[in-house]
C-alpha cells in the first residue's frame, strides 16, 4: 500500500519498495510495449521527402505603374504564414496537379479526390530567422517526392508571376481608357478657351490691365489737382468767373472719365477670372494627361521587364535514405513508453492493493507490534516437495526458512510480555478463512515445545476442526466433549507424539459451539491447563465470521491475530482490531504469514532471520 498523507508522508524508500514489489509488471509491460513499438518500426512502409528552398527578396523594384499594386515587403510572421496558406490553397494545388499529368504522371490520374491526396504529402517549413521557405513531399516513392517538391514550387513562382501579369494587363486597360478620356477633356478645354478669346477679342490681358489701371490713376491724379485749383480760385473768384466755371467743368470732365475707366477694369477683370479659369483647367488636364502618358509608357517596360520577388534557391533532389520509420527514434519512444506505462501500471496496482505485505505496512496502518514472518512454502518447495505431512515442517524440516521464522516468532512472543505478566494462554485468529492460522498454531506449539518446556495445543474451532488429523489422533473426544460434560480433563489432553507438545482436539461437532464456550467452565479449563503447561496455544476460528473468537479473546492472556500476506485488506483487518478491542483483549501482536522473501523487504526479513536463529539457538 502506498501510505496516505493522513498516515505519513510518503518517501522515495516507498517508492523504490513499490519497484521492487512490482518489478514484474514493470518488466512485463516494458517488454510487450518495446517489442510491439519496435515491431511497428519495421513493419512501416519507408517514408521518403524532398525539399525545395524558395527564397523571397525583402523588397521588389518599383517599376510597376501604381505602386500601391505592389508596395514594399517587410517579411513578417503574418506575411511568412500567408505564403504558407498560399502553396497548401486549392488554386495551386489543383494547377500543379494539372500540371504533372500534362507531363505524363499518373500518379493522380484515377484518385477520387486528387487535389486532397497531393495536398496529404506537402510539407512547407519557413527557416526561422531567414527569408527562405522549405517547399517539400513526402512519400513513399524517393523520385517523385522530388518531381513532386519542385512541380510545387515551380508552379508556386509562376503563380506569382501571373497575378503581377494580370495586375499590368488590368493597369494597361484602366490606363488606356483614362489616357482616352483626359485627352478628350483637354482638347475640349483648349477649345473653350481659344473661343473665349476670340469672343472677348483678347489679345495680350496683361498690357490692358496696366494701361487702363494708368490711366485711372492718372484720372485721379488730375482730379486732385483740379480741386486744389478750384479751392485757390475760389478764394479770389466768384461762382460764375469764367475761371471757375472751366474749372468745374474740366472737374466733371474728369470723374466721367474715372467712372468710365473704374467700369472698364471691372469688366475687365470678370474677362480676367474666367479667362484664368479656362487656361488653369486646360493646364491641369494638360498635367494629367502626360502623367497618364508616362505611365503608359512605365507600364509598356514593366510588361518587358515583368519581375517577381520569389525565385528558387535550391532544386529538390532526390532523397537517398527515408525520413521514416526512425528505427532508433521509435525503439527509444516505445521502451520510455513501456517504461512510463509499466511504472504508471504498477503504482496503480499499489493504490489499489489495500493488502499487507510487511512490518512497515503493519505498524504504518494498525499500529501493533509486528511478531514476525512466515515465509512463502514456495522459498522451501525443493525441501517440502517430497514432505507428505507440510503442516509439520518445523519438526521434519527444523533448518528450514519456514522453521527458523517461527522460531523467530517464538522469540518475539517471549519477548513481549514481562516476567511478572506471562502470556500462559495466547489465543491465535485472523480475519477470514484460509489465512494460515491453524498452520501457524501448530507448527508455533512445536517450536516452544523444543525450549524443553510442556506445551498445549487447544483447538477451539469446533466448526472446521483439522489439528487432530494433523497429528494422525482421531477427534472422537476433545473440547466439545468436556465442556458438555461427558469427558474428563485428562481424557481428552493427548500426547501428539512430539516430545513436549499435547493437544486438545475440538472433539465432535457440537450444534451450539458458542454456547459451550460461554460457559464458565471454558474459563476454568483455561485455568487449570495453564497449571499444567508452561504455555497453551489456542486455534479459534475466523474472528469476522463467528462470536466464538470474541469470547475467547476475553479469557486468554493475549491474543495474536495472523494477516495472510496480499490477500486481506486494510477493512477486515482495522474491523478485527475493533472487534478485539471490544471483547478487552490483549493483542500481543501480528504475524503476517505466506510473505516472498524475495519480493517482500528481504534485507530486513534476513537480518531478523539470522539475528533470532542466534538468540534461539542459545536457548535451546
Amino acid at each position: 500500500m502506498i501510505p496516505s498523507s493522513q498516515v505519513r508522508e510518503v518517501t522515495l524508500k516507498d517508492y523504490l519498495i513499490i519497484i521492487q514489489r512490482r518489478i514484474w509488471v514493470i518488466t512485463v509491460i516494458f517488454f510487450v510495449i518495446s517489442f510491439v513499438g519496435t515491431w511497428q518500426s519495421f513493419q512501416k512502409i519507408p517514408v521518403y521527402e524532398a525539399f525545395a528552398k524558395v527564397i523571397i527578396e525583402r523588397t521588389i523594384p518599383q517599376i510597376s505603374p501604381i505602386p500601391e499594386m505592389y508596395p514594399t515587403k517587410t517579411l513578417d510572421k503574418e506575411y511568412i504564414k500567408t505564403q504558407i496558406d498560399v502553396i497548401k490553397s486549392k488554386a495551386l494545388i489543383e494547377k500543379t496537379v494539372r500540371y504533372l499529368i500534362s507531363t505524363g504522371d499518373e500518379a493522380f490520374t484515377n484518385v477520387a479526390d486528387p487535389v486532397g491526396a497531393f495536398l496529404g504529402g506537402v510539407v512547407v517549413v519557413p527557416i526561422e530567422g531567414t527569408q527562405i521557405i522549405k517547399i517539400g513531399y513526402r512519400g513513399i516513392e524517393p523520385l517523385k517526392v522530388a518531381k513532386f517538391a519542385n512541380a510545387l514550387a515551380q508552379n508556386y513562382i509562376q503563380q506569382d508571376i501571373d497575378r503581377r501579369i494580370s495586375g499590368i494587363a488590368s493597369a494597361e486597360s484602366w490606363l488606356a481608357t483614362s489616357l482616352k478620356e483626359m485627352h478628350e477633356k483637354l482638347v475640349k478645354s483648349e477649345e473653350n478657351l481659344i473661343n473665349y478669346i476670340k469672343e472677348n477679342q483678347i489679345l495680350s490681358i496683361p498690357d490692358i490691365e496696366r494701361r487702363s489701371q494708368t490711366i485711372l490713376e492718372n484720372l485721379k491724379q488730375e482730379k486732385i489737382r483740379i480741386e486744389s485749383e478750384i479751392a485757390e480760385a475760389s478764394k479770389r473768384y466768384k461762382e460764375k468767373h469764367p475761371k471757375m466755371i472751366a474749372l468745374r467743368s474740366r472737374l466733371i470732365s474728369i470723374n466721367e472719365g474715372i467712372e468710365k475707366e473704374t467700369k472698364n477694369l471691372v469688366e475687365l477683370n470678370e474677362k480676367m477670372v474666367q479667362y484664368n479659369n479656362l487656361k488653369r483647367e486646360v493646364e491641369t488636364n494638360r498635367t494629367l494627361y502626360e502623367s497618364l502618358l508616362k505611365k503608359t509608357k512605365e507600364t509598356e517596360v514593366s510588361k518587358e521587364l515583368l519581375t517577381t520577388d520569389l525565385r528558387i534557391l535550391d532544386l529538390a533532389e532526390v532523397p537517398s535514405s527515408p525520413v521514416s520509420p526512425n528505427h532508433q527514434r521509435d525503439i527509444t519512444t516505445s521502451c520510455l513508453w513501456g517504461l512510463f506505462l509499466g511504472l504508471g501500471l504498477a503504482f496503480f496496482l499499489e493504490y489499489l492493493d489495500a493488502t499487507f505485505k510487511n512490518a512497515d505496512d503493519i505498524e504504518t496502518y494498525l499500529r501493533l507490534p509486528f511478531l514476525g514472518y512466515v515465509a512463502s512454502l514456495r522459498s522451501e518447495r525443493d525441501e517440502i516437495k517430497q514432505l507428505k505431512n507440510i503442516d509439520l515442517i518445523s519438526q521434519k524440516i527444523p533448518h528450514s526458512r519456514i522453521a527458523e521464522s517461527y522460531r523467530s516468532i517464538r522469540t518475539s512472543v517471549i519477548f513481549s510480555s514481562p516476567e511478572d505478566r506471562p502470556l500462559k494462554t495466547i489465543l491465535l485468529t485472523s480475519s477470514l478463512p484460509r489465512e494460515g492460522k491453524t498452520f501457524i498454531t501448530i507448527n508455533l506449539g512445536i517450536v516452544f515445545a523444543h525450549t524443553n518446556e510442556p506445551m498445549l495445543i487447544l483447538e477451539a474451532d469446533m466448526r472446521k476442526p483439522r489439528i487432530a488429523k494433523v497429528f494422525g489422533l482421531k477427534n472422537e473426544v476433545g473440547l466439545s466433549s468436556y465442556l458438555a460434560g461427558e469427558a474428563s480433563l485428562e481424557e481428552i489432553i493427548r500426547p501428539t507424539g512430539i516430545d513436549n507438545l499435547f493437544l486438545i482436539s475440538s472433539g465432535p461437532t457440537p450444534p451450539n459451539p458458542t454456547e459451550l464456550l460461554i460457559s464458565t467452565k471454558t474459563n476454568a479449563l483455561l485455568e487449570t491447563l495453564k497449571q499444567k503447561f508452561s504455555r497453551v496455544i489456542v486455534d479459534s476460528p475466523p474472528l469476522l465470521y463467528v462470536t466464538d473468537t470474541s469470547i475467547l479473546a476475553n479469557l486468554v492472556d493475549g491474543v495474536i491475530l495472523v494477516i495472510y500476506a496480499g490477500r486481506t485488506t486494510i477493512n477486515y483487518i482495522l474491523r478485527s482490531r475493533q472487534k478485539l478491542n471490544e471483547a478487552k483483549a490483549r493483542i500481543i501482536g501480528v504475524i503476517l504469514n505466506s510473505v516472498d522473501v524475495k519480493k517482500e523487504d528481504s534485507y530486513y526479513y534476513y537480518h531478523y532471520y539470522y539475528y533470532s536463529k542466534d538468540k534461539t539457538s542459545s536457548q535451546k
